[in-house]
């Protein structure tokens, strides 16, 4: 079967980061192909909260993008399964649906000319210094490139080409639910979860997603969570979460949003730092900076939060938390404070 048409660069995923880093290097005339397996629009197990950091950050990379959210402010939060504490953030978060989302973002990187492909990545052939780099897809296709973008999500297989092994890292689980009367996003805690553990509500344009992780969730403990949470049994799916740093750095095959690891270490939102760091892999590739340099501050803020949920999901902290949640006041400065951060 005959080569593709050799790109530039090759970005692996449609995901926020992928499509992003393609939109910015179209805009600046670098030549790219983004490819993704999926048929969009297609499904996506994530709770969908952008937070004002998030969006913001979106409006000035991709300007004149539209899509559907619903604006939230209003946030409860409950330890052990009993309300302590309630507040309405400064600024609203935007809740998408995914599946929408994704699917619009992609259209509008079509809309401005960018090359797409659906297809699937088999293997990666590095052939030494000053060589293409060849993506060998599952059709039989192989595609040249001197960058290689994996956008490809916690699952990467960009990754595993990098590391060798196979390391998804924790798993989230999710079900739908009708939308609540109360538009608000609901956090619960408690010490009965394991390390990084949390039950969330968070209301999207068309339903509820009711969801769990920490670090040894099971779809089994999901469904045992949400039920005491007083939601019935629905169609559970599942998403791991990368949580690790720890691959090699390379020039040429760089990582980006879950493929990369950079999910929040407390929340495990994701969409900001695919964001950034698709910005800043476009940028590097653009500039023929090295990714490692112009990314250099995402991977000092991961390393710090990681530091931050070591304390934050300590038993020390949670007796802590417990005695803050009764001053909403100081809660809600906190929030705001983390939300509005700036990279």
């Amino acid at each position: 079967m005959t080569d593709t048409p050799k790109a530039k660069v090759l970005v692996v995923g449609a995901g926020p980061a992928g499509t992003v880093c393609a939109i910015l290097l179209r805009r600046q005339g670098v030549d790219c192909l983004l490819i993704d397996h999926a048929a969009f629009p297609r499904d996506k197990v994530c709770a969908g909260g952008m937070t004002p950091r998030a969006w913001q950050l979106l409006e000035g990379l991709v300007p004149g993008f539209t899509y559907e959210y619903n604006a939230v402010r209003h946030i409860t939060l409950s330890l052990e399964g009993k309300r302590t504490c309630e507040f309405d953030a400064a600024e609203e978060l935007r809740i998408v649906e995914r599946k929408q989302f994704d699917h619009r973002l992609l259209q509008h990187y079509l809309a401005q000319g960018g090359r797409y492909m659906k297809a699937a990545l088999a293997d990666i052939e590095e052939h030494g210094e000053g060589e293409d780099i060849v993506a060998v897809l599952k059709s039989g296709q192989r595609v040249r490139c001197q960058y290689l973008v994996g956008a490809d999500g916690s699952n990467s297989r960009v990754r595993q080409h990098l590391t060798g092994r196979r390391d998804n890292g924790i798993l989230s689980v999710e079900q739908y639910a009708p939308r609540a009367e109360a538009n608000a996003i609901d956090i619960n805690l408690s010490r009965r979860y394991d390390f990084g553990g949390y039950f969330f509500r968070f209301p999207n344009p068309v339903h509820d997603v009711l969801g769990f992780v920490d670090y040894s969730t099971t779809p089994e403990k999901g469904r045992q969570v949400l039920e005491e949470q007083g939601y019935p049994k629905g169609r559970m799916r599942g998403q791991y979460i990368y949580q690790s740093l720890d691959y090699p750095l390379n020039d040429r095959i760089l990582l980006i949003g879950d493929a990369g690891g950079f999910a929040h270490r407390i929340t495990y939102e994701g969409i900001y730092s695919a964001f950034v760091t698709g910005r800043n892999a476009a940028h590097a590739i653009a500039t023929g900076r090295p990714f490692r340099e112009v990314n250099r501050s995402m991977m000092s803020r991961t390393r710090r939060d990681a530091w931050v949920a070591r304390a934050f999901y300590s038993r020390t902290f949670f007796h802590t938390l417990r005695l803050m949640s009764h001053c909403p006041r100081l809660m809600k400065a906190c929030f705001d404070k983390e939300i509005r951060h700036k990279l």
